[in-house]
């Protein structure tokens, strides 16, 4: 039987020229999970080569350089990553490409294969955590828990010269992350500011949050500095979801189901107009800040607790997005968080994800309107 190297230098041709940026962002992902590459080859794939071409390329010649069993493990990612072309190329391995289904696979067997991407917590490390009971999050136990995430991302805007180009693959990661969590992942895409606003409120009012111990927000799209854009924005209409209507929309008065809850926010996008290089940016035009009242009569709980918020960049700074490999922010963390959530908590992660910033001067992203209570992990597997 031929080797799998010897069988990725025959079709090196053919997966060069079939390999889709989507496809290989993930690839990279895996190999670089199941230890075939290192950060360092990694960053070189993604962030060194400007074309698709190059990418495959660099990838595939990684690969196969280092023997049949990485080259294994490729073949059996590309098999899951991309069904057409393996069929088209007669890649196969231990069982044939046609006994793999067709149809698409429901999203309890989705979460299972991102389970498997995240690296696991131990029974050992979540004993000896999760009895800290004052100072740790409650996790509830996975057969009776409903954990919902909400990820909006707008790619596509009325202004064609604002479109998002490589944001489709954050949101592709963002929901495998999420999946492995445990989470269902709840998905927009190109929602205006109205709308926006619209989808959060019904997914505030969703009743699973009792069930649930925790959960996600993810808005992804062009921004200022405390707003994000909704599909309509240009430089002339405003078209725009404050930051505040997130916290107010979900905090303890406004959101039953989650009250006492930790709330992850995380937003991918601009909070000014500076512009990089190799990279396009996700801001639009600059509006001033606003004040905002204080509303609602004092509760004998707080009113908004149990947040934390994570910002792809500081204030009045760009965050920086590659038009094929999507934005470094979420590569980051989601890389970050999938080989580290085993151990640490929500904050300590996050802290590791600005430390991969450090050396990288054009942005650095930033956590804000923290009100945890507690220490939050996620426990995967668990």
């Amino acid at each position: 039987m031929e080797a799998a190297d010897q069988r990725l230098k025959r079709l090196r041709t053919e997966l060069l020229n079939g390999l889709s940026s989507g496809v290989i962002a993930d690839l990279v992902d895996e190999m670089q999970g199941a230890g075939v590459i290192n950060t360092s080859e990694s960053e070189d794939i993604l962030q060194a080569n400007l074309t698709t071409k190059n990418k495959a390329r660099s990838l595939v010649d990684t690969v196969s350089r280092k023997g049949a069993r990485a080259s294994e493990k490729f073949i059996e990612s590309l098999i899951e990553a991309d069904k057409e072309l393996c069929r088209k190329l007669d890649l196969c391995l231990v069982k044939s490409v046609a006994s793999i289904p067709t149809t698409s696979t429901p999203a309890v067997s989705d979460m299972a294969l991102s389970e498997e991407w995240i690296t696991p917590c131990t029974q050992q490390d979540y004993d000896a955590i999760s009895q800290k009971k004052s100072e740790v999050y409650m996790t509830l136990p996975k057969q009776a828990r409903k954990r919902l995430a909400l990820l909006i991302n707008n790619i596509e805007f009325e202004e064609p010269n604002m479109k998002r180009r490589g944001a489709e693959v954050d949101e592709k990661q963002m929901q495998k992350l999420l999946n492995g969590f445990g989470y269902q992942v709840e998905t927009h895409n190109n929602l205006t500011a109205e709308e926006m606003e619209e989808a959060l409120k019904a997914f505030s009012n969703r009743e699973e949050h009792m069930q649930s111990d925790s959960t996600f927000v993810v808005l992804m799209s062009h921004g200022l500095r405390d707003k994000i854009c909704g599909k309509r924005h240009n430089i002339t209409t405003e078209d725009t979801f404050h930051i505040d209507n997130i916290f107010n929309i979900l905090n303890n008065k406004n959101c039953r189901g989650l009250r006492g809850k930790p709330k992850i926010i995380i937003i991918q996008a601009c909070r000014g107009t500076n512009k990089g290089y190799v990279y396009v940016s996700d801001s639009a035009i600059p509006a001033p800040s606003e004040d905002y009242e204080e509303d609602g009569p004092f509760y004998q709980v707080h009113k908004e607790s149990d947040f934390i918020c994570f910002c792809s960049t500081t204030p009045e700074n760009v965050s920086l997005r590659h038009v094929e490999a999507g934005s470094i922010f979420i590569q980051k963390l989601v890389e970050v968080m999938r080989q580290n959530a085993s151990k640490f908590d929500i904050e300590e992660i996050f802290f590791k994800v600005q430390q991969e910033f450090q050396s990288f001067t054009r942005q650095l992203p930033v956590k804000e309107r923290g009100t945890l209570m507690k220490k939050f992990y996620l426990f995967p597997g668990i």
